[in-house]
């Protein structure tokens, strides 16, 4: 190990950025699908080593520190999220040639924000070698804050992730969130790392402390997931349908009947029980569902008595005539033909769903992913659904909005009982894409403490309970349909729920500044 230790540190320039870029794309088998979380436990303690061999005095504004931290976040996302590729081969003749953005220039956008974060915790925390690899977890944790919001965001494969399949593990994020999960278990890999480090003699203590630490909070979590009542809401019985359609086929015209029969014939299948309640997933109905009575009427006698279908549609808005705005939308239709509610989705995806700066862009000859040439228009409201009937307050996740963890919940009471989310991961193939995006709606039901329904076109549909337990579930390219009880939400909001993410944020904002303390005015002040 000292070996292994001394070779690491002795490392420098483009060899050192090619070992920091492997052990960021080997970091990324911890995500799903393959959750190889131990992993976490020697991808980032090299990270921590190789940082140290890139600092020094001689590094006097810490570039290589950040370049060293910029090469592995970006072996990780490239690695990671290489499936975005995959979409632009849905249309190869316009898009194909763009297949260098996604794979490899998004991974580099995003691997600045955890990179100026370590070189955040580097500068304030100075050349003292223990408490740079303790302020790095803390500057990694805001700058994937940041990486969450700037630009519209693009949360995905938080380090939290890792424990998406762990449910013992996942039971933090109700208290602290998917970032503060995250942050315990950087810095239980940081205190793995502190004793490689010869100048951390005096902090044994905090090195055991912090895996500690993580082992402490998944034990609780075993114990809070045995305590765990489990009960179901009275007389709802869901049914969950996934057609799997090709995304190349999806919008031809000349098979949109077709899939809108195949809808019909899987909800008609028959099944475990006679349901209330059909979730179709999003886009399901390929026609303007709100302009078409005969189709409402048709849809209406799937469904049996005060039963109801919630599928997602196209909406669009007009002005003289034209359309002027086009909506992903979610429609609830009850069994005599009408529109019980409605939810326009609210966070749009940037080069999908809409083409960002397309008064430069599109001169160019960019445009959005998503079929038509009308962009689409976000939504304004995300108060929950009151609906008639049994079902409780829902609030609706139409495709990568389950992405966000602070979106999730309106800031106002009540809040919602039930997290709906329909999408289409046929965009993706079979990639790991589908499961990341799985388990991150997975991580919303246990940090909200509500039960999530998940109705997939093509990806992975099922019921999770309010502690992220799979009641009922289907895989991957899989034609189908998913039954079950819709599971009861805890009986107390979460503390997640109710402060978000201020408290963990404010917390690493803290231990930055008190680096900066000690840096500023010596170690007899901390």
């Amino acid at each position: 190990m000292i070996r292994l230790r001394d070779a690491l540190l002795g490392l420098t320039g483009w060899k050192r950025l090619i070992v920091a870029f492997l052990g960021g794309a080997l970091l990324a088998a911890a995500q799903a699908p393959v959750y190889a979380w131990p992993l976490v436990f020697v991808c980032l303690p090299l990270l921590l080593l190789l940082g140290q061999s890139a600092g020094g005095a001689d590094d006097k504004y810490g570039r290589r520190y950040f370049f060293i931290h910029a090469a592995f976040f970006y072996g990780y996302f490239v690695a990671g999220l290489y499936w975005i590729g995959i979409a632009f081969f849905v249309d190869a003749a316009r898009f194909a040639l763009l297949l260098p953005l996604p794979v490899l220039g998004l991974p580099a956008v995003l691997a600045v924000f955890p990179a100026a974060g370590a070189w955040a915790a580097q500068r304030l925390g100075g050349n003292a070698t223990p408490w740079r690899v303790l302020l790095l977890p803390f500057g990694v944790t805001l700058g994937e804050a940041l990486r969450g919001v700037i630009l519209t965001g693009f949360p995905w494969n938080l380090i939290g992730y890792v424990w998406a399949d762990t449910p013992a593990a996942m039971q933090l994020s109700a208290f602290i969130g998917s970032h503060g999960l995250g942050l315990v278990t950087l810095l239980a890999a940081a205190g793995l790392a502190l004793p490689l480090l010869p100048e951390s003699r005096r902090l044994r203590a905090v090195a055991i402390a912090l895996p500690l630490l993580l082992g402490l909070s998944i034990g609780g979590g075993a114990l809070r997931l045995q305590q765990a009542e489990g009960e179901d809401m009275p007389d709802i019985w869901l049914r969950l349908v996934q057609p799997s359609v090709a995304q190349t086929l999806k919008w031809r015209d000349d098979l949109r009947q077709n899939h809108l029969r195949l809808h019909a014939e899987l909800t008609r299948k028959p099944g475990q029980k006679p349901f209330t309640h059909v979730i179709w997933p999003e886009t399901a109905i390929p026609y303007l569902v709100d302009e078409n009575p005969d189709l409402l009427a048709a849809l209406a006698t799937l469904l049996p008595q005060g039963g109801q279908l919630l599928a997602g549609a196209p909406r669009r808005e007009f002005q003289n005539g034209q359309t002027v705005r086009l909506y992903n939308s979610l429609f609830v239709i009850n069994d005599k033909g009408g529109l019980d509610a409605r939810y326009d989705k609210l966070h749009l995806v940037p080069f999908g769903e809409y083409l960002p700066f397309r008064s430069v862009l599109g001169v160019i000859g960019l445009d959005k992913l998503a079929v038509g040439s009308i962009d689409f228009s976000p939504g304004h409201d995300a108060e929950p659904l009151i609906l008639p009937g049994d079902l409780p307050l829902i609030r609706p996740l139409i495709c990568y909005e389950a992405i966000f963890p602070a979106e999730v919940m309106a800031h106002e009471p009540p809040p919602a009982a039930m997290l709906l989310n329909i999408t289409n991961d046929a965009w993706f193939g079979r990639s790991s894409g589908p499961y990341q995006h799985f388990a991150s709606a997975r991580m919303r039901a246990v940090e909200q403490g509500v039960p999530l329904v998940r109705a997939a076109n093509n990806g992975i549909s099922a019921i999770i309970d309010p502690w992220g337990r799979i009641i009922a579930s289907l895989g991957l390219d899989e034609v189908g349909i998913v039954e079950g009880p819709l599971p009861a939400p805890i009986p107390q909001r979460t503390l997640y729920s109710r402060v978000g993410d201020l408290p963990v944020h404010s917390l690493a904002g803290v231990f930055l500044l008190a680096g900066w303390v000690r840096r500023r005015f010596g170690p007899k002040f901390l």
